[in-house]
């Protein structure tokens, strides 16, 4: 093996597009050769849980090569026995199939060889692709902008405010020159099957799932910065002990100073969830008010406010490209691939009642996805155009 620190340094050249043409040549043909596996499947695991993910996951051809290849790798662990269990596959598939796509993603760059699409012998005449980076965002005079459409750099200007689209596919706010309108309004919108990355004027960092929205001032300088949530985001909030940041969403209203956490608030779910990573923050509803702490989730409904315990990595699994599931009913699993695959789900016959644990990589056609979960015995599924039959 090469040396490490060497490895890992070429490694994070290639994803910040650093390495110049001949590098990255023979960077690529060292990943190729395969000598180096272990230490490239170690470096992509620890890229999937820090900033080097925005890089590592943003690349459009990496999803198209990420569904073969992750495919492949889980067709070859089913076809073991002794491997084959009612749960889903675990995080460390999600990262040999990313590992095995980089060094595809070699293969496709240098043109040496076309790699084949897998024969999965799947049951599923039709297949759907999973969701991408997009969303639109609505200026404060009605203008919108499809972000996917939308070219690298500057793209509004909005008194006093420079709203960009970067190389990889995220939103940033920057206060320029001038007196910033606390009455410029925007929103940002994602469809089914679209995520995005927003950096708010204060420097907060927001993750967008599917069939989401956020609204709030454009310049968000007010003395409390609020903003308006449905559907679900996870929240990065940069510290600011003068001007609390407030998230209201479908009945419930979090105050926070700054800190991390998810906030689920589907019209579609029986309650609004907010899971706390690292902070503190006073979660209110209609029945009272709660304090949580680091790996707190609490629950509110009309008729009720409470706190529970929890994994919090499940929480945030879709910001990670990943779906995990534990003890969960079909139903709830379906509704998540409604958003992602911007599919109907129709039951049909007697419902599923089997419970399904364990994860899958959300870089998946839906068809993948489905296999591991008829694989239980507990549901079986037909794929009609963008239409999931579910039966028992």
């Amino acid at each position: 093996m090469e040396n490490l620190d060497k490895i890992k340094a070429s490694f994070n050249k290639y994803l910040n597009n650093e390495l110049g043409e001949e590098e990255a040549t023979q960077f690529l043909k060292h990943m190729q050769s395969g000598r180096d596996n272990e230490a490239f499947l170690q470096l992509i695991e620890d890229g999937l849980d820090s900033p080097l993910a925005d890089q590592l996951l943003g690349k459009p051809e990496l999803f198209a090569l990420l569904n073969q290849s992750f495919a492949k790798v889980t067709d070859a662990i089913d076809a073991k026995p002794e491997k084959r269990t009612a749960q889903l596959w675990p995080r460390i598939a999600v990262g040999i199939a990313a590992a095995v796509a980089l060094i595809t993603l070699s293969v496709y760059l240098l043109n040496t060889t076309q790699y084949p699409e897998p024969d999965l012998g799947a049951p599923y005449v039709n297949d759907i692709k999973p969701g991408k980076i997009g969303a639109t965002l609505t200026l404060a005079n009605g203008k919108t902008i499809r972000l996917s459409d939308a070219q690298n750099g500057k793209i509004a200007r909005e008194a006093g405010i420079n709203v960009t689209k970067t190389a990889n596919g995220q939103l940033v706010y920057e206060i320029g020159e001038g007196t910033a309108d606390p009455n410029e309004i925007n929103t940002l919108t994602t469809s089914k099957g679209e995520t995005y990355v927003l950096t708010l004027p204060d420097k907060s960092k927001v993750w967008m799932n599917a069939a989401s929205s956020l609204t709030y001032a454009a310049s968000l300088n007010q003395r409390e910065r609020k903003v308006i949530l449905k559907g679900e985001a996870y929240f990065q909030v940069a510290e600011d002990k003068t001007r609390p940041f407030i998230v209201e969403s479908h009945g419930q209203r979090i105050e926070v100073l700054g800190t991390w956490f998810n906030v689920n608030a589907y019209t579609d779910e029986e309650k609004v969830t907010t899971t706390l990573l690292k902070g503190s923050v006073k979660v209110s509803g209609k029945p009272g008010s709660k304090i949580l702490r680091p790996g707190d989730q609490s629950s509110v409904n009309e008729k009720s406010i409470s706190i529970a315990e929890v994994d919090t990595e499940r929480a945030i699994a879709w910001k990670d490209n990943k779906f995990l599931f534990e003890n969960d009913d079909i139903q709830y699993i379906m509704r998540m691939m409604e958003r992602w695959y911007n599919v109907e789900v129709v039951y049909t016959g007697e419902m599923p009642t089997e419970k399904f644990g364990g994860g899958v990589s959300r870089f998946d056609n839906v068809s993948q996805v489905l296999k591991i979960l008829e694989s239980t015995g507990g549901a079986h599924f037909k794929i009609e155009g963008r239409k999931i039959l579910v039966s028992k």
